[in-house]
């Protein structure tokens, strides 16, 4: 700032004839700052250019532009790296829930179904096989039967 003020001390008017124009509401009920009147004497280009003051402020500060654009971008790349990880990790989480409720509404709904009904097929079959006259059957006949239910049962 300093560099700024000295320039203006060199190459400006009287300091008493400074004025802030350029801050000026454009219209009473808009707030933004902007520019009403700027204007520029380019006959003492040379002195400016000569002047090594002027030379630093006019080297120093050009790339200032460009570097706050850069770190304005960098922030929000990475603001949007943390978003899309975070998007990315939802998604698995939720892929991960929709995968356990298909997993476990196919072993509910299809797999306990389908050993209830084979339960159930094999006590029919069981309370069939009571019903036959086995007083008819021979005696191996019938023990073949009786161990063949036997054994599933106590399995």
């Amino acid at each position: 700032m300093e560099s700024v003020e000295a320039v203006l001390e060199t190459y400006g008017g009287p300091m008493d004839e400074w004025v802030d124009t350029f801050r000026v509401l454009r219209q009473p009920d808009d707030a933004d700052l902007v520019p009403v009147e700027v204007t520029y004497d380019g006959s003492r280009d040379y002195l400016l250019m000569s002047d090594p003051v002027v030379n630093f402020v006019l080297e120093g500060f050009s790339g200032d532009l460009f570097t706050g654009y850069g770190l304005v971008l960098g922030v929000l790349r990475d603001e949007m790296v943390v978003l899309l990880d975070s998007v990315h990790f939802e998604l698995r989480i939720l892929f991960a829930v929709y995968a356990s409720l298909l997993f476990f509404g196919f072993y509910v709904l299809l797999f306990r179904r389908t050993i209830a009904q084979s339960y159930e097929h094999t006590e029919n079959s069981r309370c069939f096989v009571e019903m036959l006259p086995t007083h008819m059957l021979t005696r191996a006949e019938l023990e073949l039967l009786r161990d063949h239910f036997c054994d599933f049962y106590d399995d």
